[in-house]
């Protein structure tokens, strides 16, 4: 990974349609007592990109991320995935539209005593009816496909090895793969690599990178390194208390850009110093 910011190249597959595979209007998250995770977004994230929501912890990325796949639903606003509002879905067709969108975790969610071929093939549960105890309970076919993934990130020697004695940077390899098996059209990555060094911070980078130029995936994740964003993304879109604050493309972007993007999101405003001053003041006085 290069010292200076800057997106790297990428050729994203050329026929894709203008329509764009994420839609947010107004979308607004009201946690009660003030607090809102979400205010007011508007988002049109084009089918093939590659987004990065950028902000500090509580920022809203993680609720956002969160309502692209039904797992949270807004207070206000409607979130469309490819045309269809998930306002009002629930049983069967919620569950087609979620089978559709991976997703991975900073901390992988992976059953670590479970072999990693095994983890991976979790990924069809989705697809396959009945309980599934053991990797030979899963359709061979299955089986072979996760393998193939596996091939993908660089871990087919590993398939039988348990999940848990594999670095963080190999977990998060599999989560990926893992991801892969639901054949999805949107990749959603909350923090992937946070937990990781430099080296295998980069590794996920790359890979994701070469992924969506494959398959023509959408990704949208969280991250707070505005270096790896540049790294990774078509798009930069910054959140602060919930707000959009930053919204653009990365190509042409410089270092000073970047110092900027970080500036919108972690730079508290005279507004919040205030706030906090209020704070102080009010604890202060009651102590």
């Amino acid at each position: 990974m290069t010292s200076s910011p800057g997106p790297h190249p990428r050729t994203t597959p050329a026929a894709l349609p203008a329509d764009p595979a994420l839609t947010l209007r107004g979308v607004t998250k009201d946690f009660g007592k003030g607090v809102k995770g979400l205010d007011d977004v508007d988002l049109d994230l084009a089918q093939g990109s590659i987004t990065v929501l950028l902000g500090l912890s509580g920022s809203g990325k993680s609720t956002l991320l969160r309502h692209l796949n039904g797992l949270h639903t807004p207070t206000h606003g409607t979130v469309s995935v490819f045309g269809e509002s998930l306002r009002g879905l629930s049983g069967p067709r919620l569950r087609t539209l979620r089978r559709g969108i991976g997703m991975i975790f900073q901390d992988y969610g992976l059953v670590g005593p479970m072999s990693v071929l095994e983890n991976v093939c979790t990924g069809a549960l989705g697809e396959l009816r009945g309980p599934r105890i053991g990797l030979l309970m899963y359709p061979k076919r299955v089986r072979r496909e996760a393998l193939q993934h596996l091939d993908r990130v660089g871990l087919a020697d590993r398939a039988h090895q348990r999940a848990d004695t594999l670095s963080g940077g190999q977990q998060q390899r599999v989560a990926i793969a893992r991801a892969l098996l639901q054949h999805p059209r949107i990749l959603l990555a909350d923090e992937p690599v946070a937990s990781l060094d430099p080296v295998s911070a980069a590794q996920i980078i790359d890979l994701l990178r070469r992924i969506s130029e494959e398959d023509g995936l959408t990704i949208v994740t969280a991250l707070h390194q505005v270096e790896l964003a540049l790294d990774l993304a078509d798009r930069v879109v910054g959140l602060r208390s919930g707000k959009v604050v930053f919204d653009r493309q990365t190509a042409g972007m410089s270092a000073r850009d970047a110092a900027e993007i970080y500036e919108s999101v972690a730079t508290p405003t005279t507004q919040e110093l205030e706030a906090l001053t209020d704070m102080h003041s009010a604890a202060a006085s009651s102590s």
